[in-house]
């Protein structure tokens, strides 16, 4: 869950209880705080899912442009560290507008946002029986809760052939600077996490390193490479 946003409808409510008792106002409420547009519920926990997920879409189809070229590890070099293995498929988790598609071969994009994935679906969601020889994440396993983060890892790598590459670019809990991503929980990535959570899915750590996008004024993000055992 979203804890940024449910604490802030519990504290909308404090405030103004009748929301809870007027659709029309709670609506308007939601859409003046949270700038999506919903028919909404009186279960907050249930309200906090469909905020979330409306914050998330509108962000990711609308506001959010891709940055890969700054990045040095997980940038447009993943493109030849890929092809140079021959494989047979490649998916990418998370795809966004699909940039890798056409350049690295026999790829496959998913993406819940954006109608340039190959399949428009959320991670969780996606079925298929193929395993894929490589598996891409740049940023796309990066929020919500800590459960929420590991059952996504368990499925990429549920998905990935035994002895297949997990590609990660992971956020340390960077908020995006565009107002439109406020409400977004980005999951605070570290070193021990990555290393504890490779172990606990019998994978091994190939690469990491702190990934620096040009001129970056933060800490960056983590790119790391897991081979599954």
């Amino acid at each position: 869950m979203n804890t940024k946003i449910f604490n802030k409808l519990n504290q909308m409510v404090k405030d103004s209880p009748q929301l809870l008792l007027n659709t029309n106002a709670l609506q308007q409420a939601i859409s003046g705080e949270f700038c999506v547009d919903i028919n909404p519920l009186n279960d907050i926990a249930e309200l906090t899912n469909l905020i979330d997920e409306a914050v998330m879409k509108n962000y990711f189809s609308k506001v959010w442009q891709p940055e890969t070229k700054k990045y040095k590890y997980s940038g447009l070099s993943i493109i030849d560290e890929v092809n140079s293995l021959n494989p047979d498929n490649v998916l990418d988790i998370g795809c966004g507008y699909n940039e890798f598609k056409g350049k690295i071969q026999n790829l496959t994009g998913i993406d819940p946002y954006n109608k340039r994935a190959d399949v428009m679906v959320h991670t969780l969601e996606y079925e298929t029986f193929t395993e894929y020889d490589v598996t891409i994440c740049l940023g796309s396993i990066n929020f919500g809760s800590t459960d929420k983060i590991i059952n996504e890892l368990q499925k990429a790598v549920s998905l990935t052939k035994t002895g297949g590459l997990l590609i990660f670019r992971a956020n340390p809990g960077i908020q995006h600077k565009a107002f439109e991503s406020q409400w977004i929980d980005f999951f605070d990535w570290n070193t021990a996490f990555i290393m504890n959570t490779a172990s606990a899915l019998n994978c091994t750590v190939v690469q990491l390193n702190r990934d620096m996008p040009t001129n970056a004024l933060n800490g960056g993000r983590f790119y790391f490479v897991l081979r599954k055992n």
